[in-house]
Order: C-alpha cells, then structure tokens, then sequence
C-alpha cells in the first residue's frame, strides 16, 4: 500500500459513514466510527512510513558500503493511534561483524522496546492522574495490549532521568529581594508480602517569589517551583536542601537577595533547611500554631476561648517563659500530660520561627497542607493502596515535574532516557542513511500521483452527492 491509497480509502469511508449518518441519524454513532477509522488510518500512515524508511536503507549506497542485509522481519510498536507494524531488517556491519537494526538506530528506538515515544509519554500522564490499569487501559486501542505491571515499570524506570534545571546565565538572572519556601510532607503507604504496616515520607518543597491575589479571596503563588521525592534520612535530607540552594544560586542574582523564608511545620528536616540555603530563616506555619495552642485550650472547656486568647497574647508580646507557666497550670488543673508537653516542646522548639509569622511584615503565610494534599495525598495516600520505595520516589517526583512544566512536557522526559538509552551502543554513522535524493524523488512521485489521485475523486463526489441528498430528503418527509 502507498500513501495515495491510504488517502483515498480514508475518504472513501468518510464518505460512507456521512451516508450512513444521513440515513440512521445516529450522531454518536457517526463520531465513534470516524474516531476508529482515524485512528486506524494514522497507524496504518505510521507503518507505511517506517516500512519505506526501512526500504530506503535497504537500498542505501552509503548502507551498501558498510553492511551487509541479514534478515528481514516486523516489528510492531503501541502507538496512540494503536498497533504499527513496520519492516524490520537486520544488518551485519562488514567491519567488526556486529549485527545492527539501523531503522532503530536512526530514530532511537530502543532493543525491546515496546511503545511509542508518544505511547510511552501518555502512560506517565496517565500513571500520575491514576492508577497503573486505567494507564494500561489508555493505550489499549487494537489488538496489542499491556499490563499495570509493564506501566509501574515505565514509571520506576523514569526515576533516573529528573534532571535539575540548568542555571541561567548572571544576565538573566531574576532580580528578587524575597524568596518563599515551604515544606511537609506526605505519609505513604508501604506495600509489604509480609501484610505489616509501614510507610515513607515524602517530601515536598517549593519555592515561590511571593503571592498576588486571585479570585474568591484566595492568593496565586508567583513563579512556584517544586521539588521532592523520599529522600530518606539525613543524606538524603541534606541533597534535597542542596538542590534548593543550587536551584536558587542558578536563577536568582544574589546582589538583590536579601533573605529566604522556610516555613512549615517545625518538623526536624524542615528546620535543618536553615542550615543549606543561604540567608534563610524559618517561619512557623500558623496553622499548626493554632493546633497546638487549641488542643491545651479545649482541656480547660470552660474557658477555652480565653485560654487562647491568654496565648496569642504572650505570642504578640514575645513572652515564651509566660507561655510555659500557662501549660504548667493546665497540666497541674487539667491533665492531659501528653498534648501539653507536646505543646510546650513546639513553642520552645519554634518560639523564633513563631515570631516571624506573626511580626514580620514581609511573611506572606502557609499553605503546604492544601500543596501536600493536591500534589501528593490525592494520587498516593487518598485512597487505600500500597507503594514500594521505587516507585512512591518515582511518582513524587514525577508529580513535581508535571507540576513544574506541565503533562506535555513529560515527553522530553521520555526522549531523554531513550537518547540515554541509545548512547550507550556503539556508533553506527546512520546519518544520511536515508539518501536526500532517494527523498526528493520518491516526493516528487507522491505529489504525481496525489494530484491524479484528487482528480479521480472530484470525479466520483458526483454520484455520491446525488445520494446523500435523496436519503436527506426521504428522513425529513418522514417528520
């Protein structure tokens, strides 16, 4: 089959199923059909096209002089638009008797490798929406098929290649006096055989430039960027906080920076964050402030509100050695041992960081918990399910970079590993295996017979019109 008669069986069943809509009226049906027979169309195009690459290496000079053919086969690819099956052909180099598939090497597609680049990029979209089947059930357009198992490896295999953002030249660096960090995390489940119960962290940071205000009273982060994944233990702590810094170095000039705020929860990786970024100080979120303070009040039921009030004030006033004889007394009246010295140990811990919140001018507030929760909590911890180290690290990860840069950008993400894939085999010298001029002549005979080709067809609309206008016109007289 060429191209030409790829086109005109295309229109020809355009056609038919029009008349077939004008007789049935079934819209739905119409809209179903036409979306098979394109997407059965584009696969067909696909493999017309990788065929006749195949062939023009096949009849190559410069393939001549260096390879010799071995065998001829086909390969079938997933693609979007469903299965592509495509000649195949082996060759032996002359050189060093090494055996080569030079249609794979020229558009780098990896031994093995069963999908698409496109195919490849709309299993992570979907992977990082939902679950590994509705991915696997995304692609299953035609006969070849692939299962949840084959996604999760797509997605763990994609784990290596996050890069980080190249620094900008100090030219274009971004001129900014305030900088935003915040941070918690997520509490993952751990898929274990054994049915015992676990789970990892996963972190999330992003840094923003501040926030403007949006619509309903709610505020718009400008400029966010985020960064996260397990990073288990303080190693892995201190290279999360360093890619934070690196990333500030990199896009922001250092003359205007005056002084970068982390805020969070007062958790221990958060506050070791003041120790990797440069002019950082760390600011109390105030929602875990009022968690805290709330959960001594309301052990004193009958004042509650005025034991809150007792604390906002001594936190307006600077005054911790107050604070603490308040939860001794709560504690010596009222009990609650537990939530009182979990109380007393969060004010002490974050008594500096408290008074940034609520004094300085230039804090803008905290919203991680609402950040966790879309990012992470809503595909990994939301719903009962079970992760491995892999791939919960992978799927944190990936959620930041869709967030980063958006779903269409984890295309790069894929050709990237591919190319990584691709370098580690030893150079062929495939380019210019496909001849300029063998393209320009075979075009040249595509145009031909296209225009002959459109001829035919203006010829046999006639025919066709005349039809599709009496089966209009027998359903209208039968309204």
């Amino acid at each position: 089959m060429d191209i030409v008669t790829l086109v005109s069986a295309f229109a020809e069943n355009l056609l038919t199923l029009q008349e077939k809509f004008s007789k049935e009226n079934r819209f739905d049906l119409l809209e179903k059909e036409a979306v098979e027979l394109g997407n059965s169309t584009i696969a067909a195009f696909l493999s017309l096209t990788l065929t006749e690459m195949d062939e023009m290496i096949r009849i190559s000079g410069i393939r001549k002089r260096s390879y010799t053919i071995q065998r001829k086969t086909t390969r079938t690819l997933i693609t979007t638009a469903g299965d592509v099956v495509f000649s195949h052909t082996m060759f032996q180099k002359q050189a060093d008797g090494s055996y080569h598939f030079l249609l794979d090497e020229l558009i780098g597609l990896p031994a093995h490798e069963r999908l698409s680049e496109q195919a490849e990029a709309e299993v992570l979209r979907e992977a990082s929406a939902g679950s590994y089947q509705k991915a696997a059930d995304r692609l299953q357009v035609r006969e070849q098929k692939i299962s949840k198992v084959a996604v999760m490896g797509k997605v763990h295999g994609i784990l290596d290649f996050f890069t980080e953002e190249k620094p900008l030249p100090e030219e274009e660096k971004k001129q900014c006096k305030y900088l935003y960090i915040e941070a918690d995390e997520d509490h993952i489940h751990q898929q274990r055989s054994t049915g015992d119960a676990g789970g990892f962290l996963g972190k999330l940071i992003y840094l923003y430039e501040g926030k403007e205000g949006s619509c309903k009273g709610r505020k718009k982060l400008l400029m966010p960027f985020y960064q996260g994944g397990l990073y288990k233990g303080s190693d892995g702590n201190r290279e999360l906080w360093e890619k934070v810094q690196r990333y500030i170095e990199g896009h922001y000039s250092s003359d205007t920076l005056k002084k970068v705020y982390i805020s969070g929860d007062g958790a221990s990786w958060i506050r070791a964050g003041a120790d990797y970024v440069d002019r950082s100080v760390l600011v109390a979120d105030r929602f875990h402030v009022m968690k805290y303070i709330n959960s001594v009040a309301n052990l004193t039921l009958d004042s509650a509100e005025e034991t809150k009030g007792r604390f906002y004030k001594y936190i307006y006033k600077n005054k911790l050695t107050a604070a603490k004889k308040l939860l001794t007394r709560i504690k010596n009246h009222c009990g609650g041992d537990e939530k009182v010295e979990k109380c007393r140990s969060y004010l002490i811990n974050n008594w500096k960081a408290i008074q940034r919140a609520y004094h300085d001018k230039n804090v803008t507030g905290c919203s991680a918990e609402g950040h966790v929760s879309h990012i992470y909590s809503e595909r990994m911890s939301s719903r009962p399910m079970g992760w491995s180290a892999t791939g919960s690290d992978a799927m944190c990860h990936l959620r930041c970079y869709t967030k980063n840069y958006g779903e269409d950008k984890v295309i790069d993400l894929v050709r990237y590993r591919r190319q990584m894939a691709m370098e580690e085999l030893p150079a062929t010298g495939t380019d210019g295996m496909a001849e300029p001029e063998e393209i320009k002549k075979r075009m040249s005979k595509a145009r031909r017979e296209t225009g002959a080709y459109w001829e035919r067809m203006q010829a046999s609309l006639g025919g066709y019109t005349i039809r599709k206008t009496l089966a209009i016109r027998e359903r209208l007289s039968g309204l």
